[in-house]
C-alpha cells in the first residue's frame, strides 16, 4: 500500500511541475533570447534572409518592444518596423522581424532596459556568386 501511495504522490507532483503556468527558465525581471538574436555579439551578423524569427523566455505578462531601424542618408536613425510583444502565461514569446538590405539596427526594450544588435542583410546576388565558387586547399579560387 505504501508503494501505491508513493507512486500517486509522484504522479501528482509531476503534474504540478509539468502543467505549471510559469516557465522555469524565465528569471525574475529578465528577458532571455533563446534563438534569433545574439545580443552579446561583438561583430555584426550577416544574413541573406529577409526576416528573422526570434524566440525567448521572460516573466509572464512582460511587455517587450522590438524596433528595427535603418540609418538614413543624413546619419540619423529611421524606424522601419516596431512590434510590441506580450509574454504569454508560459513565459514564452516569439516575433518575426523584417530585415532590409544593409545594416538593420534592432533594439529590444523590456522593463526599461534596452539591448541592441546589428544584423546586415546581404543581397541574394552575393549568395549566388559565393555558391558558384569552389575553394580547394592549396589552389586559388576556381569558378564553375
Amino acid at each position: 500500500m505504501k508503494a501505491y501511495r508513493k507512486k500517486w504522490i509522484g504522479i501528482v507532483m509531476a503534474m504540478v511541475f509539468c502543467f505549471s503556468p510559469v516557465s522555469a527558465f524565465a528569471a525574475e525581471g529578465s528577458v532571455h533570447i533563446s534563438s534569433g538574436l545574439e545580443l552579446d555579439a561583438e561583430e555584426t551578423e550577416c544574413t541573406f534572409e529577409d526576416n528573422r524569427l526570434v524566440y525567448g523566455e521572460a516573466v509572464p505578462g512582460t511587455e517587450i518592444t522590438f524596433t528595427v531601424s535603418k540609418m538614413n542618408r543624413f546619419g540619423g536613425m529611421a524606424e522601419v518596423y516596431t512590434e510590441d510583444v506580450l509574454v504569454g502565461s508560459m513565459g514564452l514569446f516569439s516575433v518575426t522581424l523584417p530585415l532590409e538590405k544593409g545594416n538593420n539596427y534592432i533594439s529590444m526594450t523590456a522593463e526599461g532596459e534596452t539591448q541592441e544588435v546589428v544584423i546586415k542583410r546581404v543581397s541574394q546576388n552575393v549568395k549566388t556568386q559565393l555558391q558558384r565558387l569552389i575553394a580547394l586547399p592549396g589552389l586559388s579560387v576556381i569558378l564553375k
